[in-house]
């Protein structure tokens, strides 16, 4: 009989495989022309409309957001996303209010996350154009001065501004550029609306 370990590690091989998510988005979310339909039923504009907001600052609920995130963070980039509003009858113009809701916030977070992609490329180039410049320094020292106080420091200088840039670049600049990527497809949604005809409420 297989230990708990050993039934662990089977389904991690598992359900961790490239085969066995292409398989689930196929089944989920992709259509034979390889779009990605997502449908989101709403019962009540409650579910849909933040009820804080109103006039031109309304905004969309919570968990719309997070629904489309959750959903489409599983989706290769180059995915197009048909977003589908199912159960809620919306008039045309409340339909083309949500459209814009959802083009304006990503929007507006695609410019906050830009701005973090900008700083933190310039920061990785001044880290290393730092450390170059330190390195340059610790070379003209070694050759010319027999100082090693400042040979240590300018050496020690320049492999944790090297050390930083790298760093900077695993953990933070990586990261940013995927997110970047996500609000961006997220930004290109194509947004329809299906439900059977009643009186607006």
């Amino acid at each position: 009989m297989a230990t708990f370990q050993e039934r662990m590690n089977e389904k991690i091989h598992q359900y961790s495989n490239k085969a066995y998510l292409n398989g689930y988005l196929k089944k989920e979310f992709i259509t034979e022309d390889g779009d990605a339909d997502i449908f989101l039923n709403i019962e009540k504009k409650e579910d849909l409309f933040d009820s804080r907001t109103v006039d031109d600052q309304k905004d969309l609920t919570f968990d719309v957001y997070d629904f489309i995130e959750e959903k489409t963070s599983v989706l290769d980039s180059n995915v197009k996303i048909n977003l589908h509003f199912t159960g809620i009858y919306l008039t045309p113009r409340e339909q083309e209010m949500v459209r814009h809701i959802l083009k304006e916030h990503y929007a507006i977070e695609l410019y906050k996350i830009q701005r973090q992609y900008i700083k933190c490329k310039n920061k990785i180039f001044i880290l290393i154009l730092f450390g170059i410049l330190c390195f340059l320094t610790y070379t003209l020292l070694f050759f010319l001065t027999d100082f090693a106080f400042f040979l240590e420091v300018f050496g020690f200088m320049f492999t944790f501004s090297l050390w930083e840039a790298v760093d900077c670049y695993i953990n933070d600049f990586h990261d940013i550029k995927s997110e970047r990527i996500g609000i961006t497809q997220n930004l290109l949604l194509e947004v329809d609306f299906e439900h059977k005809e009643r009186d607006a409420f």
